[in-house]
């Protein structure tokens, strides 16, 4: 997914504030901690024992932080694949095909960044 990094926040790891095509996030950031804002590419990683998963309520694709949670809406396959518009998040998690929402801590929540 293409995210622009608004800011990092000091940690271990550090958080990414960023804009998605789908909404804002907080995660996780496993790029350079001396990253300077802008476009990246990266991979969604979510530890799914941290995860649940529900039915989506809302409208979809959406990716947005509420209350220290992390929400991505997508289509599930069944398999293992949400997609939230363009991007693949692979998930082992027991879930119907169907339009879900999957909410996890943002520190559980990591963006990977990758050269396209």
């Amino acid at each position: 997914m293409l995210i622009h990094l608004t800011r990092l926040r000091p940690g271990h790891p550090p958080l990414a504030e960023v804009r998605t095509p789908y909404g804002p996030a907080v995660a996780a950031w496993r790029g350079d901690p001396a990253a300077l804002p802008g476009p990246y590419h990266v991979e969604w990683t979510l530890d799914e024992a941290r995860a649940t998963v529900r039915p989506a309520a809302g409208p979809a694709p959406a990716v947005r932080t509420e209350g220290g949670l992390l929400l991505l809406t997508g289509e599930f396959d069944g398999a293992g694949v949400l997609r939230t518009g363009d991007s693949l998040v692979l998930l082992d998690l027991p879930a119907p095909p169907g339009w879900i929402e999957v909410a996890v801590p943002c520190l559980c929540a990591e963006l990977y960044p990758y050269l396209t």
